[in-house]
């Protein structure tokens, strides 16, 4: 017999929840100064999840993640932040795989 995990969130069987994605900076934005781009992803379950942060489609290298924590009803977090100077024309995003499903999230900059 085959099981279905349950989410104990809401008190059924699932397959898990998607996470909630927010894109932002960390100092308001103005182009040529130096700043720091950050992802946040939550209430996301299972944990298996691949985040990367973006500039013009290209992956922005020496992100650094947070450890993978969870709440208290189960659902995971995790953070993505790099370093990053913002250049008028640019497009900045988060792309987030979990569980075979992609989404990209763009930073509303100017």
């Amino acid at each position: 017999m085959t099981r279905k995990p349950i989410n104990f969130r809401r008190g059924e069987t699932s397959g898990g929840s998607s996470p909630n994605v927010q894109v932002y900076t960390y100092k308001l934005i103005k182009e040529g100064e130096p700043n720091v781009l950050l992802c946040h992803a939550k209430d996301f379950s299972p944990p298996n999840i691949k985040m990367e942060l973006l500039e013009n489609g290209v992956v922005i290298p020496n992100a650094n993640q947070s450890d993978l924590s969870f709440e208290s009803d189960w659902s995971f977090k995790l953070t993505l932040h790099a370093a990053f100077t913002p250049q008028s024309g640019s497009k900045y995003s988060c792309r987030v795989n979990h569980n075979d499903k992609s989404k990209e999230i763009q930073l509303d900059t100017y």
